[in-house]
């Protein structure tokens, strides 16, 4: 066990940028410190004594990678195989639950709420933490318990948005029940990283849930969607990130707005992309710590649900799931749901699930060899990971587009704080507009030579036969 000080953490972790916010080093009993959002509307710990001792439970700052916690959880399960960037697993699966509104109400197939209801109606747990809408105005998600399956239902779909465990985690300590953790991949980690150092927290939380990840989002995002269509941030009230529309591809979705503008109550819903400043890749009001993160799919999960961003699904505008398997409960559960056709799921390989999310393990993978060389260029502290830091055989143009992809992060944080200030939204998109400008650039040449490269290696697979 490896104890270090909150100062310890303060001088590496929160100096440098590389917090996420999600409040494992303020979770334990009798803890010295709390969870606040700062001026960027991301969430940062507060500690009371700076020399009081935690536990390696910070994800950023642990000494244990995923494989190794991976390899503790899962290494001895039977018939469990492992691929070098999904992790441990026994099945992998794409598809959505046909049964009831699940999917409908899901921001993709329904897998997330479905296996969550599962647990609760075979009393594997009595009940789940997971973010729902907190009923709050300045905060409007939040890390709640959920006891049955019409509380649940409430949590069903993504929210980009920050989002911490160190209150609810009180709620936790205070009961004896068992419940299931749903959350995104460092989040996952933090948790299990606690139920390693915290018995009563390893007692109560048994089954955890990992959702695919892109990046975690400041408050601000929310907000800049909202503003640039007139709802002043300290006016908005709800967000769909999420909302289905009954025709064209999956991709395709709409964002929902609800606040107030001139003193009235307003509903607003248009496409994602017609908002500015929604492209995932521009990363706008992107956490620092998300660039240094290896993990796309929870790999220390029992079970990792994403979006098929695949060719053969993407035309189903209902959404489709990819799927991981890791642990046998959760086998046994989806075997029975396919047997009684609650669920209609494609057995599908490792290497599909990575062509699912081929730009994420391009960013983290790849160039995130790249980031941690440009911070041990500069003689800076940065998270210990699994990938090697280096510049060599990198695309000079994706060099330049990591850089921008930093900078744009980094920026919208300050030009938002501007806009506030200015009470002008353009302000923001002034200051934007030259990083964007060379963003788009150099992306549109970059996605050109990758499918210039892929017609070739078809190509040269036609003349081989």
């Amino acid at each position: 066990m490896n104890n270090h000080s909150y100062r310890d953490l303060k001088d590496t972790i929160i100096e440098n940028g590389f917090c996420i916010g999600c409040g494992a080093c303020v979770s334990l009993d009798n803890t010295a410190g709390r969870n606040r959002l700062d001026s960027h509307g991301m969430y940062k710990p507060d500690f009371d004594d700076l020399d009081s001792l935690v536990y390696d439970i910070c994800p950023f700052f642990t000494s244990q990678n995923e494989s190794k916690i991976g390899e503790d959880l899962f290494g001895e399960v039977e018939d469990i195989k492992r691929n070098e960037l999904i992790g441990y697993y026994l099945g992998a699966y794409a598809g959505y639950v046909a049964e009831d509104d699940y999917r409908k109400r899901g921001s993709s197939g329904g897998f997330g709420t479905w296996i969550l209801s599962r647990l609760l109606s075979e009393h594997l747990v009595d009940a789940v933490i997971h973010v729902k809408p907190s009923g709050k105005n300045d905060i409007l998600f939040e890390y709640g318990i959920s006891n049955n399956l019409e509380d649940l239902k409430e949590g069903a779909k993504s929210q980009y948005y920050p989002i911490e465990f160190s209150r609810v985690l009180q709620e936790v300590r205070k009961s004896q029940k068992k419940y299931a953790f749903i959350g995104i991949p460092c989040f996952v980690k933090a948790m299990r990283l606690l139920c390693e150092n915290d018995k009563e927290i390893a007692d109560r939380i048994l089954m955890f849930v990992g959702l695919v990840c892109g990046h975690l989002k400041s408050k601000r995002f929310a907000d800049m969607l909202a503003w640039q269509k007139g709802i002043k941030p300290d006016e908005l009230r709800g967000v769909d990130f999420r909302q289905k529309f009954s025709s064209g591809p999956a991709s395709d979705y709409g964002i929902k707005i609800v606040g107030e503008k001139n003193g009235k109550m307003i509903t607003l819903a248009e496409r994602a992309g017609n908002y500015y400043g929604y492209n995932w890749g521009y990363g706008f009001f992107k956490y620092k710590a998300c660039d240094f993160c290896d993990d796309v799919v929870s790999e220390t999960a029992d079970v990792s649900i994403g979006d098929a961003w695949l060719s053969e699904y993407l035309g189903d505008s209902n959404g489709t799931n990819v799927i991981i398997i890791r642990n046998p409960v959760i086998q046994k559960i989806v075997d029975s749901g396919i047997k009684d056709k609650a669920l209609k799921l494609d057995v599908i390989t490792p290497e599909k699930i990575i062509e699912s999310q081929e730009g994420g393990f391009r960013h983290r993978r790849e160039l995130l060899a790249y980031r941690l060389a440009l911070v041990e260029s500069q003689d800076k502290w940065h998270p210990i990971k699994r990938i090697e830091p280096t510049s060599d055989a990198i695309d000079e143009r994706y060099k330049k587009i990591t850089v921008l992809r930093m900078q744009l992060a980094e920026k919208s944080h300050t030009a938002f704080e501007k806009a506030l200030k200015a009470n002008d939204f353009g302000v923001f998109k002034t200051e934007m507009k030259p990083l964007l400008l060379e963003y788009d650039r150099l992306y549109r040449k970059s996605f050109a030579s990758r499918v210039l490269s892929k017609v070739k290696r078809a190509l040269r697979k036609l003349i081989k036969r």
